[in-house]
């Protein structure tokens, strides 16, 4: 698995419930464009207001409708236990990966982080690619990284959600310079680029919900070696991750701007989330039309 993979949303209705016939269209639309994989339960995909069925029913649903590419099945929790339960619902359905972000909440050491890792890895056979996001949970360190993908060898990867190129330089060259297969993925649009450059694996994006295109194009430039086309999409994907700093939450930043691209998917966020009002709509909107990306 490299290249891009999609975290996600999760399309609702007015009231509240899940929105199945959006969530097959744009699990349709991005099979046809091409991406690498589709990651579902993500944060992008609000899987902290979702309950512990309606997780698995997204999972199993998902796994009905990807058919194409890989499929990941988000699984994290503050219980090790439910994410042991999780993890083991997505492995028998038939998920290739699971992504487990840290438990976040209350502050946790490497040891205690490692324990927790260490029961579901030894509990479960599904390859497992850790979650950083120091924004949301607790932090994994390299050190810890190193530890788990060297004792464990179903811990697949990771996905480096964290603005510090640096960090993603030390995994790659300490965590898979050792363990070669080991994948690193960055969850920001604007790395895309400095992760593939550094030996990492691809990117999981949530931009890549509204505008796969420039993503997979960049990709396709890396590959073909042909690194002038590949720096100007990078700069294109720098100026798209704004979008984050003009919403007030991930969800509502990447839904505002899938409506106005034309998608099908509702405006709707799960309480306690809400939706931005106008002002925001029209800033992100003018952040699209600057590259040519409004209908």
């Amino acid at each position: 698995m490299r290249g891009v993979i999609v975290p996600l949303v999760t399309p609702f209705n007015e009231d509240y419930s899940i929105d199945f016939q959006a969530l097959e269209e744009h699990i349709n639309y991005l099979q046809r464009v091409g991406v690498n994989g589709i990651f579902i339960n993500a944060t992008t995909g609000e899987f902290t207001s979702l309950n512990f069925e309606e997780r698995k029913l997204l999972a199993e649903k998902g796994r009905e409708i990807v058919t194409s590419t890989f499929y990941l099945v988000g699984t994290a929790s503050t219980n090790t236990f439910e994410v042991v339960e999780l993890t083991k619902h997505a492995q028998d359905i038939g998920a290739d990966y699971v992504v487990i972000a840290p438990p976040y909440y209350c502050p946790l050491s490497d040891e205690a982080l490692f324990n927790h890792y260490s029961i579901i890895a030894e509990k479960t056979d599904i390859p497992i690619i850790l979650y950083n996001i120091p924004g949301c949970a607790n932090p994994l360190s390299v050190p810890l990284i190193k530890k788990l993908a060297t004792e464990y060898s179903n811990i697949a990867g990771i996905k480096e959600t964290i603005d510090s190129i640096n960090h993603v330089r030390d995994v790659i060259f300490e965590v898979k310079g050792e363990r070669k297969d080991f994948k690193v993925f960055t969850g920001l649009d604007q790395h895309f680029l400095n992760t593939l450059l550094l030996g990492g694996d691809g990117g999981i994006m949530a931009c890549a919900n509204f505008a796969p295109e420039l993503h997979l194009a960049l990709y396709k430039a890396f590959e073909d070696r042909d690194f002038e086309k590949a720096m100007g999409y990078a700069r294109k994907l720098a100026k798209i991750s704004k979008v984050y700093d003009l919403a007030s939450s991930f969800g509502s930043a990447i839904k505002i701007a899938m409506g106005i691209r034309g998608f099908s998917i509702k405006p709707i966020l799960r309480p306690p989330y809400t939706m931005d009002g106008e002002e925001v709509k029209g800033k992100i909107k003018d952040l699209l039309s600057s590259l040519n990306l409004v209908p």
